[in-house]
């Protein structure tokens, strides 16, 4: 066999082929894993409600507050350059809308899928998608 340039090209591309997808499939679970894009963005944190807990309340006689569930607040970053499918994904994966269809037919129904800006927001969970889209352009 005759080793040429393009042999060694042939086999470096696929050792390298090789090597990504073995850092794509995770071999514990056997299921595909997207990896983690490095970010500049911190992760966002759930702001701490300073209410007592409906134990602490019920063992003091008090009548459990259930508004507790209904308006947390989460701080919310679109980063730069985002686009609104981005942004989509980021409010699914962080518990702030359901479903990521109907947020993206709302911005292009409202015609502001390109309007969205990079900053921090303040979202309350159980939000329409349409009340989240309203916040986001504010």
């Amino acid at each position: 066999m005759k080793v040429t340039r393009s042999y060694w090209l042939g086999l470096g591309s696929g050792l390298i082929l090789s090597a990504m997808l073995t850092l794509v499939i995770s071999t514990q679970q056997g299921q595909a894993v997207m990896p983690q894009e490095p970010s500049s963005v911190p992760p966002v944190k759930q702001q701490a409600t300073a209410q007592p807990s409906i134990a602490t309340q019920l063992s003091q006689g008090q009548p459990p507050n259930t508004q507790s569930s209904t308006q947390t607040e989460q701080n919310f970053i679109i980063p730069a350059g985002a686009s609104a499918e981005r942004i989509a994904d980021l409010l699914v994966a962080q518990g702030l809308i359901k479903d990521k269809a109907s947020f993206l037919v709302g911005a292009h129904q409202m015609g502001v899928e390109r309007q969205f800006r990079a900053g921090t927001f303040t979202l309350s969970l159980g939000l329409t998608s349409e009340e989240v889209i309203q916040r986001l352009l504010k």
